[in-house]
């Protein structure tokens, strides 16, 4: 976790404004909601609450000691965790902010693994948030729970996701590229024009080739297939539910 750049914050009821924080919600109420939250606390300045699209265009975080990001937008049609792309923006950007990922997707093995690669301090369940004064006392103490490994390790095996793999670098590709699209229509998909695009993808992504199974392909097999690019993007850019009615 990166330390804040100030002497004396994190000390609830400190006597000066400690804290300096940006919201980024995609959700209109829930920003609201969490800004006028932390504006009422002592301690704590709000100088801006964003959705994803404006937080990636702001210079808010010049200023920032703490950014507290909503992970997914489910309404998306490209990638559904734009909280991604907000925490890698702040990291361009070298300032020590503070970044307090939260989400109603905890238990999603791939925004975790984003997550981690983006380089995310501290990872929470939206409803552990929820009530004001866990939010206040979070934002105040910056300390609590690191980004977690997969629930489920084998699960980005059976991807080809290795330690080595660049899962954001490859969704960020994808995305350009209309690839989830292309991949839906896949004509020709042995014509030389599919082969570079393989090779390409997997430049950026690093993926193992793997099975629909999960299995090592019995024949030698450089790059991944047109298949299991598919599998990857869906685990890598859709909001997935845990189980049916989970609010995970």
């Amino acid at each position: 976790m990166r330390p804040s750049s100030r002497e004396g914050e994190g000390r609830v009821g400190a006597s000066v404004t400690c804290r300096r924080v940006v919201v980024v919600d995609d959700d209109d109420i829930s920003r609201v909601g969490l800004a006028a939250i932390l504006t009422a606390t002592p301690g704590i300045t709000v100088t801006a609450a964003l959705d994803h699209d404006q937080a990636i265009g702001a210079d808010a975080w010049l200023d920032a000691d703490v950014a507290l990001i909503d992970a997914a937008d489910e309404r998306r049609d490209d990638d559904q965790f734009p909280g991604v792309s907000v925490v890698q923006h702040i990291r361009s950007g070298g300032r020590p902010t503070t970044i307090i990922v939260m989400t109603g997707h905890f238990f999603d093995g791939a925004i975790r693994r984003r997550m981690r690669e983006a380089g995310a301090d501290l990872f929470y369940h939206r409803a552990e948030l929820a009530d004001a004064q866990a939010l206040r006392a979070t934002v105040l103490g910056l300390s609590g729970r690191p980004v977690p490994c997969p629930e489920d390790p084998e699960e980005e095996i059976r991807l080809g996701v290795s330690s080595v793999s660049r899962v954001n670098a490859a969704v960020r590709y994808a995305v350009e590229r209309r690839l989830p699209e292309l991949l839906a229509e896949r004509a020709n998909p042995r014509s030389r024009a599919w082969e570079r695009l393989r090779r390409e993808f997997n430049g950026h992504a690093r993926l193992l080739a793997m099975t629909c199974d999960g299995r090592v392909p019995d024949r030698e097999q450089e790059l991944p297939s047109l298949p299991q690019i598919s599998r990857f993007l869906r685990w890598a850019t859709r909001v997935k539910v845990r189980f049916p009615g989970a609010d995970d």
